[in-house]
């Protein structure tokens, strides 16, 4: 069988993740053939150099940015390399499809931005119309186009339907849930130590586009800030440059003192050993498709606070330390009330992880079983 795969759009450390993780799984495979077309940037180099010696494989890339020309390529230049490599399934790995093509598609839908009711209404609330219509209305009338003419979805979680379906029907789409995290034990470390006499470190990983809504960085900013009035030994690390969030309109410069500007984190090593003893994770995202940042730091045993939001339900379960979204009290209160705790923490993380670990095996775990489904079911 000849898939092409259809990678545009994937240019950051949580999708490239994601994608390799995808290509490992293509290799449990070598009788079919794989066409991936994505944008040319060092992360997919990498991948290139990676995968270079599975000769099922072949890597098609573009320099192109503007969306119009990604809709031209999918759907005309796409039509020549379907004929050319004769493609019998086209894999939808970036959440577009093709309109007009008769092959059988699966996409994949990992970006909620544009399923969203609470975001819309976020947007709303702080007078953002225009950056709502920019950002939000006009791809969701694109993509939500797209998913009307398509029959096969995947995504990470079961929430991600529950999000579709305000926006659209889905009662005639087959949906798989694919588990896109390796769970086995060795991917698991022990829970981090805590000891809250000492220096606490608060970890925020965030990418460039930290200043878009949805990632609502506003509430760890002002979190940390109420923190100098409990006179709480602290520091902050997060994954950003001082020019990056100097710049912005959404850091408070007060900050500066208490916080490691890290900067854009490729490196495995460099990532884990920012799970380190006496570390909290916060997220603060208003909706999320899966949150890797947060699967990370449960793998690596660290405490952990996000949203009480139906993602969270979904993906972390119900033990995780969760706060009211745009609520400083709630996530002070959550803050403070692990740092009075007496306990080890030792046992919340163990059951954490073990939730995370019984949720994301009960979904498919690899690719080519969902290709093999939606074979059937065409």
């Amino acid at each position: 069988m000849n898939i092409l795969i259809n990678a545009f759009g994937i240019i950051d450390s949580g999708g490239i993740k994601v994608l390799d993780k995808t290509l490992d799984e293509f290799t449990k495979n070598d009788t079919n053939r794989y066409i991936l077309v994505c944008h040319n940037n060092k992360a997919i180099l990498r991948l290139k150099i990676k995968y270079k010696r599975q000769d099922n494989f072949e890597f098609i890339t573009s320099n192109f940015r503007n969306f119009l020309l990604r809709m031209y390529f999918e759907n005309v230049i796409f039509r020549k390399i379907i004929k050319q490599k004769s493609i019998n399934l086209i894999y939808n790995f970036s959440g577009t499809s093709q309109f007009f093509i008769k092959v059988p598609q699966l996409i994949k839908v990992h970006n909620l931005l544009f399923y969203s009711t609470k975001l819309d209404n976020f947007y709303k609330s702080q007078n953002k119309y225009f950056a709502w219509i920019k950002q939000i209305f006009i791809k969701r009338f694109i993509f939500k186009s797209m998913l009307k003419n398509i029959k096969h979805i995947e995504i990470q979680s079961s929430h991600v339907k529950s999000h579709l379906s305000d926006f659209l029907n889905t009662k005639n789409k087959i949906f798989y849930v694919k588990s896109d995290n390796e769970v086995s034990d060795n991917f698991f470390s022990k829970p981090k130590q805590y000891d809250f006499s000492k220096k606490i470190k608060f970890l925020y990983i965030v990418g460039p586009h930290f200043e878009y809504l949805h990632k609502n960085i506003l509430d760890f900013n002002k979190a940390m800030h109420s923190l100098d009035k409990y006179n709480i030994n602290y520091e902050i690390n997060i994954t950003l440059t001082y020019q990056q969030l100097n710049n912005s309109e959404f850091w408070d410069p007060r900050l500066n003192s208490k916080t490691n500007f890290l900067g854009y984190i490729d490196s495995k090593k460099e990532m884990d050993d920012l799970f380190c003893d006496n570390t909290i994770l916060i997220s603060t995202s208003v909706i999320e498709t899966l949150g890797l940042h947060v699967i990370e730091a449960i793998k690596n045993g660290v405490l952990t606070i996000v949203p009480d939001e139906e993602y969270s339900l979904s993906v972390y379960g119900d033990k995780l330390f969760k706060y009211n979204l745009f609520n400083n009290d709630s996530l002070i209160s959550v803050i403070m009330m692990i740092l009075e705790s007496e306990s080890s923490f030792k046992d919340k993380i163990l059951l954490i992880q073990n939730d995370l670990k019984k949720s994301e095996m009960s979904k498919y775990r690899n690719i080519l079983d969902v290709f093999e489904e939606a074979i059937k079911n065409v």
